[in-house]
């Protein structure tokens, strides 16, 4: 079968799945990782035959993304600050929103080896990122799940970064001073479950989702403790959802912190909170 036929074949599928706004590009996409290729390649060449190998792995990838399967999940990563993470479904799929993490870290003052600490690193996009991105910097990363940290530490060796991991429930484990300590904790409100699309609610972690009633069950906990991890002005960067940062302004304020930044994301929602200690 010849490539334009099978986007053509996997566009039909996903007529029938609600969600995908288009089931040309979902297809292609899907038929390029299939072939190796990217997308333009696979837009470029129609008319090239395609072995039965990959017809075969194609048509398994397109059932499972028409159940609602997440994509990344099916081919087995996902890119973030330009490099390729796994992802199995013991992490959260990395989020165009979390790079807002790097994105503020990176413009930070701070020592020129600085200590860092990711909480709840999932499948140590941020971690490993910030490793490779400050040369020098002591990088420790830590998760709830075993799971996780395993697919962390992959990533970890596959890409080069010399990170360190553990497992534990927030940072209680580990001991301070850090200078930047991170976090992408779970923040969706639980009300809001039922309103999440099937690949995330049906298919994502839900350890890795839902942070009570108000999404700030584990958040204002966190914040409380940071003053033993923090080196003196220290920073703390927090993803948050909307909203949440009324919230936690009593707990910032009584562990001693300082708003310097809000990061917005490409919807214009408050999604980072820049914290220092004073």
């Amino acid at each position: 079968m010849k490539v334009g036929d099978l986007v053509g074949e996997g566009a039909r599928a996903f007529t029938r799945r609600d969600g995908l706004p288009d089931p040309t590009r979902e297809a292609r996409w899907l038929l390029a990782r299939a072939l190796a290729r990217t997308e333009a390649w696979v837009l470029a060449h129609p008319d090239e035959p395609v072995a039965e190998g990959v017809e075969e792995l194609f048509r398994a990838w397109l059932l499972r993304r028409a159940a609602g399967e997440p994509a990344h999940y099916i081919v087995g990563s996902c890119p973030f600050w330009g490099r390729a993470f796994a992802v199995t479904p013991a992490v959260l799929i990395p989020r165009p929103e979390t790079e807002l993490i790097v994105e503020c870290a990176l413009t930070l003052d701070g020592p020129p080896r600085p200590r860092v600490l990711d909480v709840g690193t999932g499948s140590g996009c941020i971690a490993v990122t910030l490793a490779l991105e400050l040369p020098g910097a002591e990088v420790v990363a830590t998760d709830l799940s075993l799971a996780a940290v395993e697919v962390a530490r992959r990533n970890a060796r596959a890409l080069g970064a010399a990170t360190r991991f553990a497992a534990g429930d927030l940072a209680n484990h580990l001991r301070g001073p850090f200078d930047l300590v991170v976090a992408n904790l779970p923040y969706v409100p639980e009300r809001d479950m039922p309103t999440l699309p099937i690949e995330i609610a049906a298919h994502e972690p839900r350890l890795a989702l839902v942070g009570g009633e108000h999404g700030t069950d584990l958040l204002a906990p966190f914040v409380a403790d940071l003053p033993g991890l923090l080196a003196p002005e220290g920073h703390v960067l927090l993803e948050v959802g909307a909203a949440q940062r009324a919230l936690l302004a009593g707990a910032i304020a009584a562990a001693g912190l300082t708003e310097v930044h809000r990061g917005l994301d490409h919807a214009g929602i408050e999604r980072i909170l820049v914290l220092r200690r004073q």
